[in-house]
């Protein structure tokens, strides 16, 4: 009974992160509210692109039949030169919606953006900042992602089972070493790589807080799996090594990343 609680609450702890790391960070879609005959419509901005593809921006119109009124997309670049002004656009009425296009940027390279429509502008005081990363294949993709959160669910588990002086946190602790170091050292190396032309941006080359919390978490499980090694008693270990990894990837996903130094041409890392 013990371990079907455990793993039950692995995986709610897991499922809660994964949900956290979707819905935060710097390349999470801005959402908002436009009134609409009375009813409020959703919609969400993009604030990370693909480069060699345009970016799409939809907007709901606040009337389901062709307004009158008009729409502007407004961009530059960031961070943005002295120099720099925001350059609108006309959006096209879509099937209800406002429609413009992001123009694609290189690898790393970051636009700030807002939106001019039904009569108000949308995220002017606070303008939006998208990203552009190169095309990651759902073969490095997918097992990159899939790994970590297994990592995250045997690293709860091992937690646990120290909690409980289960001698299976021994066990656990293993697998989620092997884990962070497949799904971040090797396929998260792999996804950098494709996204910004880097394979390691964190220490020592950069300050990229994803590559930093994945090498932080792995010294963690690396210490409670060697200290385990050595003496019997080491449980407390393992549930620190669990409370740090918990605590890292409570930070949200790609903060502090890869930025383009237009000035050089260079990607800096830690942005």
């Amino acid at each position: 009974m013990k371990k079907k609680w455990m793993i039950l609450l692995a995986v709610a702890l897991t499922l809660l992160l994964a949900v956290f790391q979707r819905a935060t960070g710097p390349t999470h879609d801005a959402g908002g509210v436009v009134e609409r005959n009375g009813e409020k419509v959703g919609f969400s901005l993009p604030r990370s692109g693909t480069v060699g593809s345009d970016t799409r921006i939809a907007l709901p119109s606040d009337a389901l039949s062709r307004p009158d009124s008009e729409a502007w997309l407004c961009y530059r670049y960031y961070p943005a030169g002295a120099d720099d002004e925001y350059a609108c656009q006309p959006m096209r009425w879509e099937d209800g919606n406002w429609v413009g296009f992001l123009p694609s940027q290189p690898m790393a390279g970051k636009l700030s953006y807002y939106v001019k429509a039904n009569g108000r502008e949308y995220f002017s005081d606070d303008p939006l900042v998208i990203r552009y990363r190169g095309e990651v294949p759902a073969g490095i993709l997918v097992p990159h992602i899939l790994f970590m959160f297994m990592a995250m669910f045997f690293a709860v588990m091992a937690g646990l089972a120290a909690l409980f002086n289960d001698p299976l946190c021994k066990r656990y602790s293993l697998f989620t070493l092997l884990l962070l170091v497949a799904g971040g050292f090797v396929f998260g190396c792999l996804v950098q790589k494709h996204a910004f032309d880097v394979y390691w941006a964190g220490f020592p080359a950069g300050g990229d807080l994803t590559d930093n919390k994945t090498l932080i978490a792995v010294l963690a499980f690396l210490a409670a799996v060697l200290v385990q090694a050595f003496r019997k008693k080491s449980r407390w270990v393992v549930l620190a090594a669990s409370v740090i990894m918990l605590g890292v990837f409570c930070i949200p996903h790609s903060a502090n990343g890869s930025e383009l130094d237009r000035s050089s041409g260079e990607i800096v890392s830690g942005k």
